[in-house]
């Protein structure tokens, strides 16, 4: 009898332990600063009709997803750059906007802000990679610093079911103290051709998704149509880790 007892207790705590919401949970606390705010100052420039307004600085911020140690961050390039907002409103043929980004920032969460910059733009997948940057009268050592990222297990080629129960992670508003979240959803799509995305509820550009067993499953962006977001989807990890791997074999 008590064999059976020490049985159940010991089979009833693998049960509570794997249940998904302490498998997030534990992902909340241990890495929830793998998503940061990321502000960006730009000086942008519009023509049309032949003719070139002023010159206007724009400052955004955005949620970025840091996929490695040396602070990479991706983030959906939409939400740091307006030309596709404004070309919408434009109703002028050949119209044209430029944007030149004068400062980007890592907002971390101790209040201080790294400097970095954006090393890739990619209309197509609406992606957007940032690395920090050590400003000149940095000491050598500080520009090793070691950022918090996604926890990323081994099999990232892993591919959610429709109806699984997922988790996005981001932070709210400068206004609610960037306080780290968790966001509920489920899968409703896998689109297969012609490039996987997966359709996933309740989610925001930027930020980072995981499954039931805490995996890594992507960084929710938009699809483009005609230059043009278009829906929400997530983009696999496996193709955001790849797109890295090109863009450092470029960076000088």
């Amino acid at each position: 009898m008590k064999l059976l007892i020490f049985i159940f207790i010991i089979y009833s705590h693998v049960v509570v332990s794997a249940k998904p919401e302490n498998v997030w949970k534990n992902i909340l606390d241990q890495n929830a600063d793998c998503v940061t705010w990321v502000s960006v100052t730009m000086r942008v420039e519009v023509s049309a009709g032949g003719r070139s307004m002023p010159p206007q600085e724009q400052k955004l911020e955005a949620i970025g997803t840091i996929i490695a140690e040396d602070g990479l961050t991706v983030l959906s390039l939409s939400t740091v750059d307006p030309r596709a907002k404004i070309l919408s409103r434009l109703r002028t043929g050949g119209a044209s906007v430029q944007v030149n980004y004068t400062e980007v920032l890592l907002l971390m969460p101790d209040g201080s802000e790294v400097p970095a910059k954006i090393l890739l733009k990619d209309n197509d997948l609406d992606l957007a990679y940032v690395l920090p940057i050590a400003e000149e009268n940095q000491a050598k050592a500080e520009t090793s610093k070691s950022f918090p990222f996604v926890p990323s297990k081994q099999d990232n080629s892993q591919t959610p079911q429709v109806l699984d129960e997922v988790v996005s992670m981001s932070k709210l508003g400068r206004n609610l103290y960037r306080q780290s979240t968790l966001r509920r959803g489920s899968v409703n799509a896998v689109i297969e051709k012609p490039r996987q995305y997966y359709v996933i509820e309740n989610t925001s550009p930027g930020t980072p998704v995981f499954d039931k067993d805490g995996t890594w499953l992507g960084v929710v962006v938009y699809k483009m149509e005609r230059g043009q977001p278009s829906a929400i989807v997530t983009l696999p990890a496996k193709d955001i880790l790849e797109i890295a791997e090109q863009v450092r074999t470029r960076t000088p």
